[in-house]
């Protein structure tokens, strides 16, 4: 998730000794950060520009700025914006983790639900950015993911979700191949919570750049995104933490989207979407829960009122630490250097969504 997405990659590459997976090298080319760029600049000045320099994810990148310029300030912004934040990056999260899933199923070969995309991509776009989608617009949203076939019911339990993948859906089609392996890449899930916040806080205050594109809890490099939001759903948790489990999670959330929608325009649920904390006088920490998982800004004002500090922690450090969430996957995994193997960490990489261009490759532990 960078202000130059053209120009970043990461490159994964799967370290093997014989057959088996030993460590993954992860490497990533990214551009400079604004970090730099925001230095003495107004607050006003980066929350205006922040959303034009991200080509995913705008609305979560924008809503993070605003939330930690606000609460840098000692501030805090009206409930009905933050309503309307809240909405925005729902719908921009359901927007984002259903091309994903297309894109990764379907290729460019699927213009039926690129057609139905782009309607639900008209329905999710507010029309007065201060104010939550009302519900002419929840109800078109829910109306186009009826007509995919992803409604609440279509994931209530095990059984529903098998009847789910046996109909006639071109997206259960799409997923069906894939639950016979429903066991490739599951590892034990450590999820990114709030509760994690005022650490990563104290962290990017004292670190900068170094902790965000490298972040480590003492050890702990936990997951986030789709998945760790929703492990715990019972059809989720029934398949398990593998590729295919990972795509139910993505389902599963984009099907309760006109549901979260509804609440936080009835004034609950924001809370579960945005949040910030205010980490010493003029320092605000922002985390917005955005499609690839939970979104960092952190911003510091010297006593003038300009930016001093200015870091963003995107989730794809996260997921793809050289020792975080992907190579808990892979490591100790069975693998053949061949193109079926390939294909299958190429989806595993793609279901934990980087954000960025990937490219895969195989490696002796003797070469590398």
């Amino acid at each position: 998730m960078t202000a130059a997405p053209g120009e970043d990659r990461i490159e994964v590459g799967i370290v093997r000794r014989g057959e088996r997976v030993v460590r993954l090298d992860i490497t990533a080319r990214r551009p400079i950060g604004i970090g730099r760029l925001a230095q003495g600049k107004s607050g006003e000045t980066i929350v205006a520009l922040v959303p034009r320099l991200f080509a995913l994810c705008a609305s979560a990148q924008g809503v993070a700025a605003a939330q930690a310029l606000a609460t840098a300030r000692g501030t805090s912004l009206a409930p009905a914006i933050v309503a309307a934040q809240a909405s925005a990056v729902l719908a921009e999260r359901m927007i984002e983790l259903l091309r994903g899933t297309v894109l990764l199923l379907g290729g460019g070969g699927t213009p039926a639900l690129t057609h139905q995309l782009r309607d639900l991509m008209i329905a999710a776009r507010p029309i007065n950015p201060a104010a939550p989608l009302d519900d002419d617009a929840i109800t078109r949203i829910a109306q186009g993911l009826e007509a995919l076939r992803l409604t609440p019911d279509s994931f209530a339990d095990v059984a529903a979700c098998r009847r789910w993948l046996g109909s006639e859906s071109l997206l259960a089609e799409l997923h069906r191949p894939l639950a016979a392996e429903a066991d490739f890449g599951a590892a034990a899930v450590d999820p990114l919570t709030a509760a994690d916040d005022a650490a990563i806080g104290e962290r990017l205050i004292a670190l900068g750049p170094s902790f965000a594109v490298r972040p480590d809890l003492a050890g702990r490099m936990p997951e986030t995104g789709a998945f760790a939001r929703n492990a715990d759903h019972p059809v989720v948790a029934a398949f398990g933490s593998g590729l295919f489990g990972r795509l139910l999670a993505r389902l599963v959330e984009i099907a309760a989207t006109p549901e979260q929608l509804r609440a936080v325009r009835s004034g609950d649920a924001a809370a579960a979407v945005v949040q910030s904390l205010r980490l010493g006088d003029g320092i605000g920490l922002a985390a917005v829960e955005c499609a690839r998982g939970r979104l960092y800004h952190l911003m510091a004002l010297d006593a003038e009122g300009a930016i001093r500090q200015f870091e963003i922690l995107a989730p794809t450090e996260w997921n793809f630490h050289p020792e975080g969430p992907l190579a808990r996957a892979l490591v100790g995994t069975k693998l053949q250097a061949s193109e079926a193997d390939r294909s299958r960490v190429e989806r595993l990489v793609a279901a934990f969504d980087p954000c960025v261009g990937f490219d895969v490759r195989f490696r002796e532990a003797a070469d590398a």
